[in-house]
This record gives C-alpha cells, sequence and structure tokens, in this order.
C-alpha cells in the first residue's frame, strides 16, 4: 500500500487522515444507527452501506491511480512530440524539463511529471538517469516509465538527446496507438451498456404504463416517476461515459473567441429567437387560434415542427466541424512542405510561408494567408503562429502548430521538427477516423432505439387505452371495482403527453452524449436531437394510428 501510494504523491499520513479515518468514523456511526433502528434482514442490508463506504476508502488510492494513468497514457502522443520538437534545439537538458513542467494545460498530468524530472536533477543533484530511473518506479503509467527506462539507458550509453528522441518518437506513438484502440474498445462495451439501459428503462416504463390497471397506484404518478427514472438513468450514463472517455477534444481552447465561433453563436441565437416565435405560433394556431391545416396536425408532429428551427445552429456547426476535420487532413502536408522549404532556403520563413500561401490547402489555405501576412508585418512570430492554430479551430492543429513554431523560435532545424510532427499528426488522425466510424455507428443506434423505445411505449399506452375503454364500457359491480383501476379520460391525455416527454428528454440527452463521444463541437448534438425527435414524433403518429386500428379503437392522434 506504502509503495502505491507514492505513486499517486500522496504520504501514508495524509491517506488516513483524509480519507481512512473519515468513512471509518462515518461508518461507525452508521452502524450504530442500524444496531438501535433497525433489525433482522433490513439490518443485515443496511450494514452493507458501511462496508461499501469502507471498501471505497480502501480502493480509493487504486482508482486515483488508474485515473492518473489514464491521464498520462492520454496526453503521451502530445508529450513525446513536443519532447522530440525540443530537443533539436539549442536549449540544454534542464531547460529542456522546465519548459515542459510548465506546459499544464497542454500536457496535464505529464506536466507533473516533468515537473518531478527537472526537480529530482535541478535541486537534488540526480543525473538524467538517475532521475529517470527513480522516477519509472513511482510513476502509475507503464507505457511512461518503460519510457524513462529507455530513455535512462541511453544516457547512460552515450547516446544524444536528440538521436534517443527521433527514434523513440515511432516507438511511443505505437504505444498511443494501443492505447487509443483501447479506448475504442471501452466506447463498444458503452454503446452496449446504453442499449441495454435504454431497453430495459423502455420495458419499465411500458410496465408503469399497465400496472395500475392491477395494483393501486395512479397513472399519472407511475408514469412520472418513469420519466424521473429515465432522466436520471440517462444522466447517470452520461457522467460516468464522460468521465471514463480519455481526452481527444477536435475543438480549439482559445479564450478569445475566433470569427468562426462568433459566427456559430449568432446563428444559435438566430436559431432560437426563430424557435421561440415559430413554436408560439404553432401553439397559437393549433389550440387558440383552431387554424384548419394546424389544427389537425398531431402534437407530436407540432413539438417536433417547433423545434425544426434550432437544426439550423446545428447544420451550420457540423459543416464548420467537417471543415476543421478536413485541415486536419492537410496540415502534415503544409508543415512538411513548409519545413523542408524553410531548411532548403536556410531559414526564410516569410518567403517560404509567402510561397505556400499561394498553392491550395484547402480549407486550411485562408488561415496560411493569414499566417504569412501575420509574419510578413513583423507581428511576434509566436502569437502569429498561435493565432493561426485557433483561427484553424482545430485543437491538434493549435498544439502542432505551437510546437513547431516554439522549435524554430529556439533555433531547431525546420525539416526535422515538421517531420516529427507531420508524422504523428498523421498518425493521430489515422486513429480518429476510426474513433469517428466508431461514433458513427452508435448514431445509427441512437436512431434505432429511438424508433423501438416509442414504439414500445405508445403501443402499451394503446394496449391501456384499450383495456381502459373495456373496462368502461362494461357494467362491473362495485365489489370489482374496487380491485381493478378504472382511467379517467383526460388522465389518459396526460400520461400520452409524459410519455412523449420522455422521448424528447431522451432525444435531448442522446445528441448530447454523442458530441461527448466523438469530441466534437456541442452544438452539433442540436442537430442529432432534432433527427431523434422527428424519428420519435413520426413513429409515435404511426404506431398510434396502427395500434387504433388494429385494436378497433376511435382514437384522435392530434
Amino acid at each position: 500500500m506504502i509503495h502505491l501510494l507514492q505513486r499517486i504523491g500522496w504520504k501514508p499520513r495524509e491517506y488516513v487522515l483524509k480519507v481512512l479515518l473519515p468513512a471509518f468514523i462515518v461508518s461507525i456511526i452508521l452502524i450504530i444507527i442500524g444496531i438501535k433502528f433497525f433489525s433482522g434482514y433490513l439490518l443485515y442490508f443496511y450494514l452493507l452501506l458501511p462496508l461499501l463506504i469502507i471498501g471505497s476508502a480502501l480502493g480509493y488510492p487504486y482508482i486515483i491511480l488508474d485515473q492518473k494513468r489514464t491521464k498520462i497514457n492520454e496526453r503521451l502522443h502530445i508529450f513525446i512530440s513536443k519532447f522530440g520538437t525540443l530537443s533539436i534545439t539549442d536549449l540544454d537538458r534542464k531547460e529542456l524539463l522546465k519548459i515542459l513542467s510548465e506546459e499544464k494545460e497542454e500536457l496535464g498530468e505529464l506536466a507533473e511529471e516533468a515537473r518531478k524530472l527537472y526537480v529530482l536533477v535541478d535541486k537534488w543533484g540526480m543525473s538524467l538517469a538517475e532521475a529517470c530511473r527513480f522516477l519509472a518506479n513511482r510513476t502509475p503509467s507503464k507505457e511512461f516509465s518503460d519510457f524513462l527506462d529507455r530513455l535512462a539507458y541511453a544516457v547512460d550509453s552515450g547516446e544524444e538527446l536528440k538521436e534517443f528522441l527521433i527514434k523513440e518518437q515511432d516507438i511511443v506513438m505505437d504505444d498511443f496507438a494501443a492505447f487509443y484502440k483501447r479506448m475504442l474498445y471501452s466506447l463498444d462495451m458503452y454503446k452496449e451498456l446504453y442499449v441495454s439501459a435504454m431497453t430495459s428503462l423502455a420495458f419499465f416504463l411500458s410496465f408503469a404504463i399497465l400496472v395500475p390497471f392491477l395494483l393501486p397506484f395512479d397513472f399519472i404518478f407511475m408514469t412520472t416517476l418513469g420519466l424521473l427514472g429515465f432522466i436520471g438513468v440517462e444522466s447517470l450514463i452520461i457522467i460516468l461515459i464522460k468521465n471514463k472517455l480519455t481526452f481527444d477534444r477536435l475543438w480549439h481552447t482559445g479564450k478569445k473567441p475566433t470569427e468562426t465561433d462568433l459566427k456559430l453563436r449568432k446563428w444559435l441565437i438566430i436559431s432560437i429567437i426563430l424557435t421561440i416565435i415559430w413554436f408560439g405560433f404553432l401553439i397559437w394556431a393549433k389550440y387558440i387560434a383552431l387554424i384548419k391545416p394546424f389544427y389537425s396536425i398531431p402534437y407530436m408532429i407540432i413539438v417536433a415542427l417547433g423545434f425544426t428551427p434550432l437544426a439550423i445552429a446545428g447544420i451550420i456547426a457540423y459543416l464548420e466541424e467537417e471543415k476543421v476535420k478536413r485541415k486536419e487532413y492537410v496540415f502534415p502536408e503544409f508543415l512538411r512542405s513548409l519545413g523542408g522549404s524553410v531548411s532548403a532556403k536556410g531559414g526564410g520563413m516569410v518567403e517560404s510561408l509567402g510561397y505556400l500561401a499561394k498553392h491550395d490547402f484547402g480549407p486550411l489555405t485562408r488561415d496560411i494567408q493569414r499566417l504569412y501576412k501575420r509574419l510578413a508585418l513583423s507581428i511576434n512570430t509566436n502569437k502569429s503562429w498561435r493565432y493561426f492554430g485557433f483561427e484553424s479551430c482545430s485543437y491538434l492543429i493549435q498544439l502542432f502548430s505551437d510546437m513547431f513554431s516554439r522549435c524554430i523560435y529556439f533555433g531547431g532545424d525546420a525539416k526535422t521538427a515538421s517531420e516529427i510532427i507531420s508524422n504523428n499528426f498523421r498518425k493521430i488522425v489515422q486513429l480518429r477516423k476510426s474513433k469517428y466510424q466508431n461514433v458513427q455507428q452508435f448514431v445509427g443506434v441512437v436512431f434505432g432505439l429511438a424508433a423501438g423505445i416509442t414504439l414500445a411505449l405508445y403501443a402499451s399506452l394503446g394496449v391501456a387505452n384499450m383495456i381502459n375503454y373495456l373496462y368502461g364500457s362494461l357494467n362491473i359491480p362495485e365489489t370489482v371495482i374496487q380491485i381493478i383501476n378504472v382511467m379517467p379520460a383526460r388522465n389518459l391525455r396526460i400520461v400520452e403527453y409524459i410519455i412523449f416527454a420522455t422521448l424528447v428528454a431522451y432525444s435531448a440527452i442522446s445528441g448530447y452524449l454523442i458530441k461527448i463521444m466523438d469530441g466534437g463541437h456541442k452544438y452539433v448534438g442540436i442537430l442529432h436531437f432534432i433527427i431523434t425527435l422527428w424519428i420519435c414524433a413520426i413513429v409515435a403518429y404511426l404506431t398510434k394510428m396502427l395500434v387504433a386500428k388494429v385494436l378497433g379503437l376511435s382514437v384522435p392522434v392530434y
């Protein structure tokens, strides 16, 4: 346990006082309360709670270790790329480690690991090889530990740090690729979990619609309980997936909004205003003014129509997101061409960039031209490259273009830096293609589940309506009425609205979940929400008509 605490950076005293002791005290209090107020089997079930608390306290260091391991592995490709490009500059080893330790936003947990190396070398007087071996025995990540061991051996054998790190690029990127594929496998498990949970919840809601006929429960209460349970379980699944998925975002992290960000924000505001106006008009035309074309439209189609203007912002965000992906596909070629040209011309960055700005690099061309204009005006070079990364709206371009500019700023060779960065960048983009295909499959699952859940719920509602109609048409004695439950007609309509509200919630949460999985822009989730909502609305309308015809009921569908 002590070795485990060392690996997560905790002292045994800190763990005992902050985690173990409070958990033990709370468990003792709960046991005393349980013995005083409960007995029998209820007491045994209650005593599971303090045992769970103690178990969680004992397992907490393992959870922290796993989180740290994941945070290191998910940024390992950024770390090795940055370390490799900076190593070809004139910086000494201490300066390299110091720079890496300050990159907390980009490297996350790896910046802390770099800080430990720097402190061991600078403050404790260890050699780089000794510091690497010391940290390799304490870091949570096996992949990073192996890298440190290889680095220590290379330094001891007299190999140049630059040569070692250039050779290490492929090895570490292969480790990252294996980690990324494991993440994709976990994504498949989350999809299966989501399908299982939604199927179970659909069964529970169908059961909640029918059970009041047999047991003394209120129809509205049961369906409302089902709605809250549905939203609660979906929210828990989102929290689980969000915490377990590795960091792999598409959009940039700049604090100042770019031109594209302002454009998307403008269209979102326009879409919301149009939605409010259009939705208000539809409700007025159907329920107040009773205008004939709108009055005969079913309520579920009215709701889908009302939310449809939001799709404008979703479609524009989707187009911009696809443009960013295309920028990422051409960025390695641009950087490789730039590095080769700069190296051939002996450092003429502006001239090389001016030549490349005349060529077609697809959607990245405009950003390259802006970069050239800034550098030609002798504006701060690092800021110019940073703006280039932000305006591309790609997180990867933002990171790797900043690496390239800093390497050139510190005197590194442009051609070597561009080759390192472009090779690693291309491998990451190829891995992302697999993820996008995986997420597209999940989108199909979401749409299929929407149709299936809607069909099950509205079929159950049709059966409930038939039973209610049957009970209401029979002359049932009072003694039997006390056993069975007959639903008032007005309650049936309320139950139906609650069911459709459940489907609206499913559409909204599923749209958000899709964007969590692919790491793209959150506004695109609105488009998925609208598509899912339309599927629910159409299937609900058709199911209601079909069930009414099959069961021989004259049920109004609007």
